[in-house]
């Protein structure tokens, strides 16, 4: 089996003698092996990277100029969109924190009505039927003329009558309203008192 040739060392340029074809280091001009003569071998240029730094500016326009010119109008249709959404269409809700009467709420577009449907629980002391107290929600309407309004309305829990609630127990509400020009809708839970006050009087006996 004849010899095979020697491989070149690493870390070394070398070449291949055109007489012998043994691996000789580039440059050589004699063959250590054959001891011919050998033409200087040019090195092979390597090539460099496309540096982005030395990419002049107008190149990059000619090139992504006109994604650019598309993508702002576009941009800037979005943005108005959402501005507009924001300020003439979309309704805000905001519910105030009461740990003692926690509100869920969701809101639904039906049409030209905005409808409200959500849960309180009460955490705090009982408010039984045939009570002189009763949990209620209030909720303020924000309109866009500046316009404020309030409703309230009594949560109902299974088996009670409205705005009666005992200790860990949850009642629901649900009200609509027309959702042209209403900005933003405030709910806040506590528990009013429905003799507004006042004190009921024994009759005196004659």
């Amino acid at each position: 089996m004849p010899d095979m040739p020697p491989q070149a060392p690493k870390g070394e340029e070398y070449g291949a003698c055109p007489h012998c074809t043994i691996q000789i280091p580039a440059g050589a001009t004699v063959c250590p092996h054959c001891n011919q003569t050998v033409a200087p071998q040019e090195r092979p240029q390597r090539a460099r990277p496309l540096s982005v730094a030395r990419i002049q500016p107008s190149v990059l326009w000619e090139r992504y100029g006109r994604w650019v010119k598309l993508a702002v109008p576009i941009l800037l249709a979005v943005l108005v969109l959402a501005v507009v959404y924001q300020q003439w269409i979309a309704q805000s809700v905001k519910v105030v924190p009461n740990p003692s009467l926690p509100i869920q709420v969701e809101k639904e577009r039906k049409g030209d009505a905005l409808v409200l449907r959500g849960t309180v629980t009460n955490r705090g002391e009982d408010v039984p039927d045939l009570s002189l107290r009763s949990v209620a929600v209030v909720v303020e309407f924000l309109y866009r003329d500046g316009r404020r309004e309030k409703k309230t309305v009594f949560p109902k829990a299974e088996f009670r009558g409205e705005g009666a609630l005992l200790h860990g127990e949850t009642g629901k509400f649900e009200m609509s309203k027309p959702a042209k020009e209403i900005r933003e809708i405030v709910l806040r839970s506590e528990i009013v008192d429905l003799g507004m006050g006042r004190r009921l009087i024994r009759p005196r006996g004659r």
